[in-house]
């Protein structure tokens, strides 16, 4: 059973956000699934655009509130979190708040399934993470290994808007330019940020519950070789005690 900690004034704060942020996106993700069988894909912006631009900016809000609260040296992490939250901003703000009829596509109903699903899952565990140091296993396991299906959702979606929005946009415009260029960009970046996910899996899980492993197969043996060591012992005692019981009826 997880043991809930004493938490200073500033992790206070972080886990209010974490939670806050977690109840959020559930309620997106909620509504998501509520709206979509009632009104279809083409409707759906109406009912939900709104509450989801607003909540896609809470990871870049974070990554600011976790730096300022907790103080700590810029690790390869903090980029990721740092350009993964611009990304999303950008995404709602730049790609698709100025041309709002890509939303009826069927890619931005992709885009609220993979955004929901992976930041439902990373704020749960990082409000456990803060409070209880620790977290289930189940949620282990999906920090760690729901890339493989969000990531491919969110690249597919965000390409696809972005190259629906070109049709939008000014020809030989600075702008159009511009979303050329990120469009051509997320090929490379996407294969290197799919490594990234794959070196973090391997370091912060695999190696992690290698080390699990190893330590309860350990325990294992040691109980094993107190048990050994203490069958020998009563056998050695029974053998000592039948041949005191002998000796003594011999004299």
């Amino acid at each position: 059973m997880a043991h809930l900690y004493p938490l200073s004034t500033n992790l206070k704060l972080v886990f209010f956000y974490n939670t806050c942020s977690f109840v959020l996106w559930l309620c997106c993700f909620c509504r998501f699934l509520i709206l979509l069988p009632l009104v279809g894909r083409k409707f759906l912006p109406g009912g939900i655009a709104d509450f989801f631009h607003i909540v896609s900016l809470l990871p870049l809000c974070g990554f600011f509130i976790k730096k300022t609260l907790i103080k700590s040296k810029l690790q390869v992490s903090d980029a990721w979190s740092l350009a993964n939250g611009v990304r999303m901003v950008w995404v709602c703000y730049g790609v698709i708040f100025p041309h709002p009829r890509i939303a009826k596509h069927t890619s931005y109903s992709l885009l609220i399934l993979s955004w929901c699903l992976m930041n439902v899952v990373h704020f749960a565990y990082y409000s456990f993470k803060v409070k209880t140091r620790s977290t289930p296993s189940w949620l282990f396991w999906l920090q760690y290994h729901h890339f493989y299906l969000t990531f491919p959702l969110t690249m597919v979606a965000e390409m696809v808007l972005i190259f629906l929005s070109l049709a939008f946009v000014k020809q030989d415009h600075m702008y159009e330019m511009f979303l050329q260029a990120a469009l051509l960009s997320y090929i490379p970046a996407g294969y290197f940020a799919w490594g990234y996910l794959q070196s973090r899996k391997s370091c912060k899980y695999d190696s992690i519950i290698e080390k699990r492993t190893q330590r309860s197969s350990n325990q294992q043996q040691e109980q094993n070789r107190t048990v050994a060591s203490s069958i020998s012992s009563r056998n050695q005692y029974a053998v000592d005690e039948h041949e005191l019981r002998d000796v003594s009826s011999n004299q």
